[in-house]
């Protein structure tokens, strides 16, 4: 998985891309968003456009991001997943614990609210 980091309109933004299996690669997520909590980038969209497929330990990867950024008092919100990944948070319930938007756009503004 490959991770690139931008902003929209002041609002951290992470591009995902390829799978999210697991492992060493899979693991720099979580330490993207500890360095964005640090930084006291509080608001955070992760982008799954590119994101062709979550397992299980990737779907726990999110949760653990969440619950770090969590801690600094920061929200993430999810956008753009597709289809079949979009399924597997549905399955899993996780659309209930993250805000799933279109578009990256709506995600940033429901955080400007």
């Amino acid at each position: 998985m490959k991770i690139k980091k931008k902003e929209i309109d002041g609002i951290a933004v992470l591009e995902l891309s390829g799978e999210m299996y697991g492992g060493p690669d899979n693991m720099k997520l979580v330490d993207v968003v500890s360095e964005l909590a640090e930084e006291k980038k509080l608001d955070l969209v992760i982008n799954l456009a590119k994101v062709k497929w979550i397992s299980s330990t990737g779907l726990g990867i999110l949760v653990s991001a969440r619950s770090r950024y969590a801690k600094e008092g920061g929200v993430i919100k999810l956008c753009q997943p597709n289809d079949r990944v979009l399924g597997i948070l549905q399955v899993t319930r996780l659309n209930l614990i993250f805000d799933v938007f279109n578009s990256a756009q709506e995600a940033v503004d429901s955080l400007k609210k």
